[in-house]
């Protein structure tokens, strides 16, 4: 790599953005399609369904899927973080804040399941998602114009 790309913005920050943007919102619509279908809870153990990581049942595929998609989302969001926080400064204030808001969105799920969905739970999940959203897509954002302002230098 020359000296005039290492100056660039990172095109690694801007795909661990996006993929974490596009994970989160096909998480939030699984669960509004889990919740609104009161299939909410069709998988009343937590943090696993009864089959733990094996094949899930068809009573609860869904809930299944929604919270496989939310370890490996985490995953990305830790990573853009984390990424950020050493290779991209200028935008790792709403990456590191998406990574605090996971963990209490994941919180609120587990309260959420226990509490057999109460309203006020549901409805905090969700505010909180969006909220969670909210960064990453601020973090995206950020990070793209960097990258563009960055090539264009």
């Amino acid at each position: 790599m020359s000296t005039q790309q290492n100056k660039h913005f990172p095109r690694k920050m801007v795909f661990l953005s996006f993929t974490s943007l596009a994970l989160i919102y096909t998480i939030m619509l699984i669960g509004v399609y889990i919740t609104s279908s009161y299939q909410g809870l069709s998988c009343p153990d937590w943090p696993l369904c009864p089959n733990g990581l094996g094949i899930p049942g068809p009573d609860y595929l869904l809930e299944h899927i929604h919270r496989m998609l939310v370890i490996i989302t985490s995953g990305f969001i830790f990573a853009t973080a984390i990424y950020a926080y050493i290779n991209a400064r200028s935008v790792s204030t709403t990456a590191i804040l998406a990574a605090v808001i996971v963990i209490i969105q994941i919180v609120l799920g587990m309260i959420m399941v226990y509490s057999k969905l109460h309203a006020l739970l549901v409805a905090t999940h969700l505010a909180t998602g969006i909220l969670l959203f909210a960064m990453l897509l601020l973090t995206f954002i950020s990070s793209y114009r960097e990258r563009k302002n960055s090539l264009v230098k």
